[in-house]
């Protein structure tokens, strides 16, 4: 007597509570008012009174500063570069917000920075000098400076993955090297410098 295999679990999605997280952000910007007040927490991620409304019931209570901090960035990132509500009324989420995509997983900050740098958006140069820069920064100088670099990878309709960018910049304050290195790795590991570079679909 034969006994079927019981069918394979599906794979937990790594990036499930970061995704409904920034599908929650992309949900409140399609408002004029609540895309202005996520958008306001750039001014001060540490002192997001104004995006408080529209995050806080999605940002774990658990949470430290430090990780609350980067709830609010990715979140102030996301909405400067969302759609205006006042000219597309229901604008669709990126790709990637609303169902798990297996290949996102790998694409991170370093493989958008790969990407930037394969389409003339930024240089090589540039890229490599700002790598080694992150690697250095602690939590306080990375939420300066990353908020000009995502503005203007989007600007260059380079894509950025979301949740993963989310997920790291959580880890940033207790593993900031790990993370660093992970960037790294993606974008030397994508050699977008060579002609012979192919992404991987």
């Amino acid at each position: 007597m034969s006994v079927e295999s019981p069918p394979p679990s599906a794979e937990k999605d790594p990036l499930e509570y970061q995704r409904a997280f920034m599908l929650h952000v992309h949900q409140q910007c399609s408002t004029p008012g609540g895309r202005a007040a996520v958008r306001s927490a750039l001014v001060d991620p540490g002192k997001p009174f104004r995006a408080y409304e529209y995050l806080l019931p999605r940002i774990p209570r658990w949470t430290n500063r430090d990780t609350e901090r980067a709830y609010v960035l990715t979140a102030g990132m996301y909405a400067d570069q969302a759609p205006n509500p006042r000219l597309d009324r229901k604008p669709k989420p990126p790709a990637g917000l609303t169902a798990p995509v297996e290949r996102d997983r790998w694409r991170n900050l370093g493989w958008s920075l790969a990407r930037a740098v394969r389409t003339n958006v930024l240089s090589a140069e540039t890229v490599q000098a700002r790598l080694l820069l992150m690697s250095r920064q602690d939590a306080d100088a990375l939420t300066r400076d990353l908020p000009p670099l995502v503005a203007r990878l989007r600007a260059g309709d380079v894509p950025v993955v979301w949740p993963l960018l989310l997920r790291d910049l959580t880890r940033w304050s207790d593993h900031p090297t790990d993370t660093a290195r992970t960037w790294a790795r993606a974008y030397y590991q994508y050699d977008p410098t060579t002609k012979t570079a192919k992404e991987t679909s």
